[in-house]
C-alpha cells in the first residue's frame, strides 16, 4: 500500500480554493480533510501565518487544523540554514514579511528521513504540493530537487490519490 505524505505549500492551497470553491467542490474538501485527519497532509506553521494574511474560506477551513502545522525544531531550523546558505534566493529579500519556502523543504527532508528510519509495512513517499514553475530554478521544485523530494500540484494529488470528481 502506498501512502503519500504531502507537504502543502500556501500557492497550493490558495489554487485549491480559487478553482475548487469549497462550496462548490465540497467533496474534493472532504478528500483533503482525510487526508489532514490521516495525518498526511501536513505544513509548516509559516505556510499557516501566510493563509491567515487572508481573510477567506481558506482562513476557516485551517482554523481547526491545529495539527496540520508543524511547528520548527531544531533538525528544521539547522536545515533552513543549510538551505538558504546553498539556496540565498529562497530568502525573497525583495520580500517583506513571512517566506515558508525554505521551512516547506526542511519539513519535507525532515519527514522523508523519519520515514527511511522507520521500518515500515506500507510503502510511503514524500511530495511537497505547490503550484510553483517547475522549470524555474529560483523556486521551490527545483530546489527540492536537489534533496529528492519531488514535487506536485494539486491536480497531480488529485491523481496520485485516484480522486475523481
Amino acid at each position: 500500500m502506498n501512502q503519500c505524505i504531502y507537504i502543502g505549500d500556501t500557492s497550493s492551497l490558495i489554487e485549491m480554493k480559487n478553482r475548487y470553491p469549497p462550496d462548490v467542490f465540497s467533496q474534493l474538501w472532504e478528500k483533503m480533510d482525510e487526508l489532514y485527519n490521516n495525518g498526511r497532509l501536513v505544513a509548516p506553521l509559516e505556510v499557516k501565518k501566510e493563509i491567515e494574511k487572508g481573510d477567506d474560506d481558506l482562513v476557516k477551513w485551517i482554523e481547526n487544523k491545529k495539527k496540520m502545522f508543524i511547528k520548527p525544531d531544531k533538525f528544521q531550523s539547522k536545515k533552513v540554514k543549510e538551505i538558504l546558505k546553498d539556496f540565498p534566493f529562497l530568502a525573497k529579500a525583495e520580500e517583506t514579511g513571512l517566506n515558508a519556502d525554505p521551512w516547506i523543504i526542511a519539513l519535507a527532508i525532515q519527514e522523508k528521513q523519519n520515514i527511511q528510519e522507520q521500518l515500515n509495512f506500507y510503502e510511503k513517499e514524500v511530495f511537497i504540493l505547490t503550484e510553483e514553475s517547475k522549470s524555474n530554478p529560483k523556486r521551490i521544485p527545483s530546489v527540492a530537487q536537489k534533496y529528492g523530494i519531488e514535487c506536485v500540484n494539486i491536480i497531480e494529488l488529485f491523481r496520485k490519490e485516484g480522486w475523481k470528481f
